[in-house]
């Protein structure tokens, strides 16, 4: 009777541990995609920015783009989808930039400002969120601290969820935003 006993439970601990494969491998196959878009039209943004700085085929003029970030704190079309979302333990996250500027997912404590001072003026984030504060190289030229950033160029594709960190705390709410367009913001919470 105690073979009988000690078969049925190594069984029943086999099957638990190939459930419990099977969960953190579904949730591995099935990513968490995280879309970075936006809609900058290159002739305008590339004009008022720099070569390169748009690459995609939006239609949202700079001048449009800025007229709206001052009146509404923010550009509509410039998102991470989805904003908010809850994820399994396990799950992996994907990014996708759908836009034609260059963005980064950055996990913050809280959100603030990024590191292109007029967008957080125009944006109401005069502050910095610390993991997106300002280098400066000769005080001219803003430079992002490299190792808290992800960045991802307009039409790539990459793993997150951030640079030297690719797991999420278990049952917490983790913040990302983008530090060159700081509105664009992501809270993903873990169960």
């Amino acid at each position: 009777m105690n073979r009988r006993i000690l078969c049925i439970t190594t069984t029943l601990a086999v099957i638990s541990v190939a459930v419990s494969a099977s969960v953190v491998l579904l949730a591995a196959s099935n990513p968490l995609v995280v879309r970075m878009m936006d809609q900058c039209n290159p002739a305008t943004f590339n004009a008022a920015v720099g070569p390169g700085t748009c690459v995609g085929d939006g239609t949202i003029t700079f001048a449009h783009f800025i007229a709206e970030l001052t009146a509404a704190k923010k550009a509509g079309a410039w998102l991470f989808a989805p904003a908010d979302t809850t994820a399994d333990d396990g799950t992996v996250l994907t990014l996708e930039n759908r836009g034609g500027e260059t963005h980064t997912f950055t996990k913050v404590a809280n959100f603030g400002g990024g590191f292109v001072a007029p967008l957080n003026a125009l944006s109401g984030n005069p502050v910095p969120a610390p993991e997106c504060a300002t280098v400066t190289l000769g005080g001219l030229i803003p430079k992002p601290p490299s190792a808290a950033n992800i960045f991802i160029g307009a039409g790539t594709t990459a793993g997150g969820p951030t640079a030297g960190d690719s797991t999420l705390p278990s049952g917490t709410t983790t913040k990302f935003q983008c530090c060159i367009h700081p509105w664009m913001r992501m809270e993903v919470t873990t169960r």
